[in-house]
């Protein structure tokens, strides 16, 4: 997916920003600084009065794997400078950039961007596991699962073998990933409306109990179920905190 948000002036206030399990690449369009945020295990704060107008790209999971010479877990809850990875083009994108100012032609400028990334790192690295495809699509059907012995298994290769291809390509282990899953589903429901009744959710989205679901919401997001609640919330995964 392709994203650009426009910046503006606004009172400054203080966001807590949800971890979303996602690979992204964002380019500061004030400044031309792009850098690659790895998926990330833990929450992040910011002061939205501080925000620029920002493009950027998000991956399928593990999509992003095809465009950098690193494996995708090298850069778990860890930002890179793009130019550091890309080198020249980086540079030539951030200009290109900067000299257009519609949406639209940005979005070209940023699809063709990849696309050469792509050609660079040839059809190998583009494709992802037979087995980790396999082992994506039924965590998509199913978020809650508790363990990846069966995915490794039903997968042909051996548990150690999975696992460090699913680190490599997807960027996270499977059971982090299926961690961060089930705290996305807790959001995800928190979210759908009406009385929230935290037995229900929990149980719902794979958890033991309400008090397991609770110490997972809080180690991710920094703040307790009921707080999150309770708190302003510009987007599901952004918590104004002060």
């Amino acid at each position: 997916m392709l994203w650009r948000y426009d910046g503006r002036e606004t009172p400054s206030h203080r966001e807590t920003v949800l971890p979303n399990g996602k690979f992204q690449v964002m380019i500061n369009l004030a400044s031309g600084r792009g850098t690659v945020c790895g998926v990330r295990s833990h929450h992040s704060v910011i002061d939205t009065a501080t925000i620029p107008a920002i493009i950027g790209i998000v991956f399928r999971p593990g999509g992003a794997r095809g465009f950098f010479d690193a494996p995708a877990d090298d850069f778990l809850n860890r930002i890179v400078p793009l130019e550091d990875l890309w080198g020249a083009p980086a540079t030539q994108l951030r200009d290109r950039l900067l000299e257009v100012g519609t949406v639209e032609h940005q979005f070209r400028i940023l699809e063709s961007a990849l696309l050469s990334a792509a050609q660079r790192a040839g059809e190998p690295r583009i494709s992802l596991h037979p087995a980790i495809a396999y082992a994506l699509g039924e965590l998509r059907r199913a978020p809650h699962i508790q363990s990846v012995i069966d995915l490794a298994s039903e997968s042909g290769l051996s548990r150690r073998r999975f696992s460090q291809l699913f680190s490599e390509q997807v960027g996270t282990t499977p059971k982090l990933y299926c961690r961060l899953l089930r705290f996305l589903e807790i959001v995800r429901r928190t979210n759908a409306g009406g009385p929230v009744d935290w037995v229900d959710v929990a149980l719902a989205g794979g958890y033991f109990d309400q008090a397991h679901m609770a110490h997972e919401f809080q180690e991710f997001s920094g703040l307790s179920p009921g707080r999150y609640l309770a708190a302003a919330r510009p987007h599901r995964y952004h918590v104004r905190t002060a």
